[in-house]
């Protein structure tokens, strides 16, 4: 029968140790923080870059991980990471694509918020586009964000915006970024920052319209329908 020496025990206890002392990967810590902040991207379409970059530094932390196993570890922690972003950028893009182009309510034509805005060859003409006069007066659906007034609650009439990078530091949106909306049948709104839905008769006016705490708007939807 054979027999472990002395040395031999060490020396698989230096081993051990020395499997133990290995140090986590930063990268496959990385790699398990983008996923977990992809998880967003379920919420806001803008955080979808996020996923696919958490699933590139995840794959190259697996790798890493795996030629370098002697040295370091986290590879549990970098597939972790690379798997959250992956359901974060397949859930998020397929939920994107059902709430923009099939959760749709009929008798509604979809309008871009960028349909509404000047050619840049148009520079000190009529801000209101060409292209844009064929939705004058039709039942249109847009998508955006409840401008913050003063009163943020039971809203009946309110400023719709494409998005928040420039109000929300108290700056005034462009005028054709913004569309005064009027809801009808007895509906209301609270401000919030979600994105809404919002679908009604668009009405767009030759000169532009004061309103209160803003310069004033061209585009105006008597809305029966928000969600």
């Amino acid at each position: 029968m054979s027999s472990f020496s002395d040395q031999d025990i060490n020396s698989e206890d230096a081993s051990h140790q020395y499997q133990q002392y290995r140090s986590l990967s930063a990268v496959a810590v990385v790699a398990l923080f983008l996923g977990m902040i992809s998880l967003l991207g379920l919420m806001a379409i803008s955080m979808l870059p996020i996923a696919v970059g958490g699933i590139a530094i995840g794959l190259f932390a697996i790798s890493s991980v795996t030629k370098n196993a002697e040295h370091v570890s986290g590879k549990p922690v970098a597939i972790l990471g690379t798997v959250l972003s992956v359901f974060s950028l397949v859930a998020g893009a397929s939920w994107f694509y059902y709430d923009e182009y099939v959760d749709i309510p009929e008798g509604y034509t979809v309008m871009q918020f960028g349909e509404l805005q000047p050619d840049t060859e148009a520079i000190g003409k009529a801000p209101v586009p060409e292209r844009a006069w064929k939705y004058d007066g039709e039942q249109i659906l847009v998508k955006g964000y409840v401008y913050p007034h003063d009163k943020k609650n039971g809203l009946t009439r309110f400023v719709l915006v494409p998005d928040f990078d420039t109000c929300c530091f108290g700056g005034q949106p462009k005028i054709t970024d913004m569309i005064e909306v009027h809801l009808k049948n007895n509906l209301k709104v609270d401000f919030s920052w979600n994105r809404r839905k919002i679908g009604g008769k668009l009405t767009i006016n030759k000169q532009l319209k004061q309103i209160h705490d803003l310069k004033g708007v061209y585009y105006e939807l008597d809305a029966d329908y928000i969600d």
